[in-house]
């Protein structure tokens, strides 16, 4: 078990899960040592705060749904990708780490293949990170991804998704992704929510002759 070096304070208690104040970075990295390689609980650290989530079974289907969807996507598209799932990225010298519910790489893909350790001194952040946010907003988090300087968001709140794109250290809403930019936000939603209502198969071919309309698509002169 991990050992508290100082007394926390409880500063909000969520549904599915607990944000804890005045938490040191030892105690930090005393739970994940004591959690390695766990789907759950995820813990999302960011100077003294440490927010501590458990995920439902809703949470898991969308989030292995929006791995699908950019696995197919990046295929679809031939743009290398690698996905890191849910990897703790920690940097002691900003006092933060996460645990996204699903990154991925792009543009870096070739530099992170075959990675087995992180070591953020020199490895670079993932370009797209996915958060769910059924029961706890990411917008609070939006900061933190900022510090590590990742690119883009994408942010599903059970209804819509939105992608986030960083600029001067801030994000702002954009219909299309960065790392696929064929993909609009309304697109991802309705891929979603088709998703939730058809077979596993009968979605992937709806996904995959999207996409190969999108290749072929020209708009006109």
């Amino acid at each position: 078990m991990a050992t508290l070096l100082e007394p926390p304070r409880i500063m909000e208690v969520l549904t599915d899960g607990v944000l804890l104040h005045n938490v040191s970075w030892s105690t930090y990295e005393s739970l994940l040592r004591d959690h390695p390689d766990a789907a759950s609980p995820r813990f999302t650290y960011d100077r003294g705060d440490l927010l501590i989530m458990v995920t439902s079974p809703e949470h898991e289907k969308i989030n292995r749904t929006l791995n699908l969807l950019v696995d197919l996507l990046a295929e679809e598209f031939q743009v290398q990708s690698c996905a890191f799932g849910s990897t703790t990225y920690k940097r002691r010298d900003l006092k933060r780490g996460f645990e996204p519910d699903s990154c991925f790489y792009f543009k870096n893909e070739q530099r992170m293949r075959g990675k087995k350790r992180l070591n953020l001194a020199v490895d670079p952040p993932p370009e797209l990170v996915v958060e769910i946010d059924i029961s706890n907003s990411s917008l609070k988090k939006l900061p933190l991804f900022a510090a590590f300087g990742i690119a883009e968001v994408w942010r599903f709140d059970g209804q819509e998704m939105e992608i986030l794109v960083l600029q001067h250290n801030e994000y702002y809403r954009r219909e299309n992704s960065l790392a696929l930019p064929k993909v609009t936000a309304a697109a991802i939603t309705r891929f979603l929510h088709e998703s939730f209502k058809i077979g596993r198969l009968e979605w992937i071919k709806k996904v995959r002759a999207w996409a190969q309309q999108q290749r072929t698509f020209k708009p006109p002169q």
